[in-house]
């Protein structure tokens, strides 16, 4: 009779656990990274959201960044989209236009009543001009990263310059000064590279230039654009970056900064944590400015990449509470810290260890870091503009196959071909 009523226990307990396994709704996440400190983070945040909603179940799928725009586009055509996915900020425009996102207004604002917070206010400016289209919130950030000023006190200390240069005409200037002895002043990109337009955009935007006007149109066909690009091309000009600038990537010069071979550079946080794991001679000479301002303002590269729900899902629910918890609060926080990032969070940002060198000046210049077509909305384009547009501006007149003049007027033509497809 004990043995009966201990097997039935048995098979009681058994069937319980396999109803609420059955119950379980289970949501599929797309992740990019293939780093493995990466996607050791996002497994610590799904077991943290699986302790907290027994009742969803998260599949991570890692879908490396190369192949993620193939298999969306894919994906929508032929079936197949996850719940949940992580995306580029650039591309959110695009399937958002395609009508294959929902929108998360009502689940910010089940948050905010359940958490008495206000998600929105805690999204960076910026942020707000990928994210926020048509008056509707179609992803959640959470990550963003910006470009900052690396100089080399000691070069700049015996070139005769005084502190790091404030503007993009005294960066040229500083590049200038600071070229010889086997050290270029600058590392700045004139290729057909993301490196390129991600640290351009600073002296367009700076120098008061729009890339769209108000009717939808190529805006840099403009004295203040062709001033932007006749500063940023002459440090190539001059001979203040290394020669071979129109050819290589972004990869290649933070390697060079490394190695010692450029006084400046423009990039962002990871670049430092290279630096300590790297340790060079040159480590405790190593200082961060804010990115120069153009006569218009001090605008910087915002780079980063949120969560969406596509509407093709059966668990939007369970999905948009995944992407609440993963995108705010303790879930983010941890997350942020976990994988090395700065938050998509302001209130987050805020707090240790990003108010702590070198996040603290990084997180001040996300305050006017501005997407590519800042001041206006992204537009579904926007990832083909910036492949492939700007950067062959940039290389035509540093090659000197067209003046700035010819390059600008071309480079409206390209753009608005795009526009109108």
């Amino acid at each position: 009779m004990r043995k009966f009523a201990v097997w039935t226990a048995g098979l009681a307990a058994l069937l319980s656990a396999s109803s609420l396994s059955y119950a379980a709704e289970n949501v599929t996440f797309w992740q990019f990274s293939t780093n493995p400190n990466d996607i050791a983070a996002w497994k610590a945040a799904i077991e943290g959201f699986e302790a907290k909603n027994p009742d969803i179940k998260v599949n991570m799928e890692i879908v490396p960044w190369s192949e993620q725009q193939q298999r969306l586009v894919s994906a929508l055509t032929a079936g197949g989209l996850p719940d949940v996915s992580m995306l580029g900020n650039n591309v959110v425009a695009q399937f958002q236009a395609a009508g294959a996102l929902e929108p998360l207004d009502e689940y910010f604002k089940a948050y905010d009543a359940e958490n008495k917070t206000d998600v929105a206010s805690n999204v960076w400016p910026g942020d707000k001009g990928y994210y926020h289209l048509a008056d509707h919130w179609w992803a959640s950030p959470v990550s963003v990263e910006t470009r900052a000023l690396y100089f080399r006190k000691d070069l700049l200390k015996k070139a005769g310059i005084d502190k790091a240069p404030e503007t993009w005409e005294e960066l040229a200037s500083a590049a200038k000064k600071l070229t010889g002895d086997g050290v270029y002043g600058m590392g700045l990109s004139m290729s057909l590279d993301y490196f390129t337009v991600q640290n351009f955009m600073s002296a367009y935007l700076g120098y008061g230039a729009s890339m769209l006007t108000t009717e939808g149109k190529c805006g840099f066909d403009t004295a203040q654009f062709k001033d932007a690009l006749t500063t940023y091309v002459s440090i190539y000009k001059e001979k203040a970056t290394h020669p071979d600038a129109s050819t290589m990537d972004g990869n290649t010069f933070r390697r060079g900064f490394l190695d010692g071979k450029y006084a400046m550079i423009l990039s962002d946080p990871s670049l430092y944590r290279d630096l300590q794991k790297e340790k060079p001679a040159f480590l405790d000479q190593v200082d961060i400015a804010m990115v120069p301002a153009g006569p218009k303002g001090r605008d910087g590269f915002l780079g980063g990449w949120p969560l969406v729900l596509w509407n093709a899902s059966a668990n939007k629910d369970a999905a948009a509470k995944w992407i609440m918890y993963a995108t705010h609060g303790d879930g983010l926080k941890a997350l942020a810290t976990a994988g090395g990032f700065i938050p998509g969070s302001i209130e987050i940002a805020k707090q240790a260890p990003w108010d702590e060198f070198p996040y603290k000046l990084f997180v001040e210049q996300l305050q006017n870091a501005r997407p590519y077509q800042y001041p206006h909305e992204a537009i579904p384009q926007m990832g083909q503009l910036e492949v492939d547009t700007i950067q062959k501006a940039v290389q035509a007149v540093a090659l000197g196959q067209q003046d700035v003049e010819a390059a600008t007027k071309q480079l409206c033509v390209n753009i608005d071909k795009t526009l109108a497809r």
